[in-house]
C-alpha cells in the first residue's frame, strides 16, 4: 500500500507537470498554454515545487515556471540544485530565464557552474548558448560566444517568466 506522500506526489506529478513539461520551454510562445501554467501555479505549493526542483528534468523545467511566484529566499537554494543538474537544454532554459527572473545579477555563480557548460558534449546542445546568454544578461562573461538566435531565445523565455511573476501577484506564498 503507498503512503500518504507517495500518493501525494503522484498527484503532484500529473496536476503540475504532465500537462506542461513537453512544452515548458515553448511557454513564451503559447499564450493559451501560459494562462493554464499561471492558473496552476497560483495554487501550488511552494514544498511542491521544491521537491520538482530536486527532480527530474521534467518536474524541474516546470518548476522553474511555479518558483517564480514564490519570494527567491524560499526556492533558490532548490533553484541551485535543479540548475547544477542542468545537463542540457531539457531544463536548462526555464531554469536559467528563472534564476535571472527572481535574482538578476545575484543568479551569476549559479548560471556559471551549470553542468551544461562545462561538458564538451553538452556545448553542442541549446543549453550552452542558452545558458550563456543568461550569463551574460546579468552582466558575466559568457563561456562561449552568444549569437543573436540565442540571445533572442533567452530574451523570450526571461519576458514570459517576468509576465509569470505579475500573473502570480497577489497568490499566497505558502
Amino acid at each position: 500500500m503507498r503512503t500518504y506522500e507517495e500518493l501525494r506526489w503522484i498527484w503532484v506529478i500529473n496536476i503540475y507537470v504532465r500537462p506542461f513539461y513537453l512544452w515548458a520551454e515553448w511557454l513564451p510562445h503559447d499564450w493559451a498554454m501560459a494562462r493554464r501554467v499561471a492558473r496552476a501555479g497560483r495554487r501550488v505549493k511552494v514544498s511542491d515545487v521544491r521537491r520538482m526542483l530536486q527532480g527530474t528534468w521534467r518536474e524541474s523545467s516546470v518548476a522553474a515556471w511555479y518558483c517564480l511566484r514564490f519570494p527567491p529566499e524560499l526556492v533558490v537554494s532548490d533553484l541551485e540544485v535543479a540548475l547544477g543538474h542542468a545537463n542540457s537544454s531539457k531544463n536548462a532554459h526555464t531554469l536559467a530565464a528563472a534564476a535571472v527572473a527572481l535574482l538578476g545579477p545575484r543568479a551569476l555563480t549559479m548560471l556559471e557552474s551549470a553542468p551544461c557548460l562545462e561538458d564538451p558534449e553538452a556545448m553542442r546542445d541549446d543549453g550552452a548558448g542558452v545558458i550563456s546568454a543568461a550569463i551574460e544578461e546579468v552582466g558575466g562573461t559568457p563561456p562561449i560566444a552568444v549569437d543573436h538566435v540565442y540571445r533572442a531565445w533567452f530574451q523570450t523565455l526571461l519576458r514570459a517568466s517576468r509576465d509569470l511573476q505579475v500573473a502570480y501577484r497577489g497568490a499566497r506564498t505558502t
